[in-house]
């Protein structure tokens, strides 16, 4: 493979990356809330003036180990009080994480809905339209353990996604609740997965 080829296709990697995040965040509903920047063609840490995109993209966008996109969302209704979401990706432009994190009123309906749309949008490796129930289900379950007061993790797996979710509560009354998405080649206790993203007892 010539420099020239690798360079391009590592620059069409990155736009991509860069197209599948604009579209997840086209198609993610949450209209309670109003992002406070909008979505910006270069990644985080990078700051780069408008006249200098270009040149940027060519020059660097090919060749960055690690980068993210961040989402903060201000709220338009009393019981959200912040949306964030953060998009990691490493070496090589491969995907490594989703990061949600919602601020509110403890409605468990409401907050697993919300998780539950963005990680069916991101065109996560394996997910299917089925595995949006039963994350949702699981989701509420979770939001909704009690005592309100305690701190409740879990982790899951949905075929090649891997799912770790945390609630914590507030000094006022609300809860925090965090939803960490990868894509995993292997089951919670390590065994490896087959092509359908079934654990493989013993592989």
């Amino acid at each position: 493979m010539t420099e020239r080829r690798q360079h391009d296709e590592l620059r069409a990697a990155f736009l991509a990356n860069r197209e599948r995040v604009r579209t997840w965040l086209d198609a993610w509903e949450i209209p309670e809330v109003v992002w406070t920047d909008e979505f910006n063609e270069i990644p985080l840490p990078w700051i780069v003036p408008q006249q200098e995109r270009e040149i940027w993209l060519k020059r660097h966008a090919p060749f960055l180990d690690a980068y993210d996109w961040l989402f903060v969302g201000r709220p338009l209704t009393p019981g959200v009080r912040e949306v964030r979401a953060l998009w990691h990706f490493g070496p090589a432009h491969r995907f490594a994480e989703l990061d949600l994190m919602i601020t509110s009123v403890c409605d468990p309906e409401y907050l697993a809905e919300k998780l539950t749309l963005a990680v069916h949008h991101a065109g996560l490796k394996g997910w299917r339209d089925a595995d949006a129930q039963p994350l949702y289900q699981w989701l509420v379950e979770g939001v909704h353990t009690m005592p309100l007061g305690n701190g409740v993790r879990g982790s899951n797996r949905s075929g090649f996604v891997l799912l770790r979710f945390t609630r914590f509560p507030t000094s006022d009354g609300d809860v925090i609740v965090r939803l960490t998405v990868a894509e995993t080649d292997s089951a919670l206790d390590g065994s490896p997965l087959d092509d359908d993203g079934v654990s493989v007892p013993g592989g």
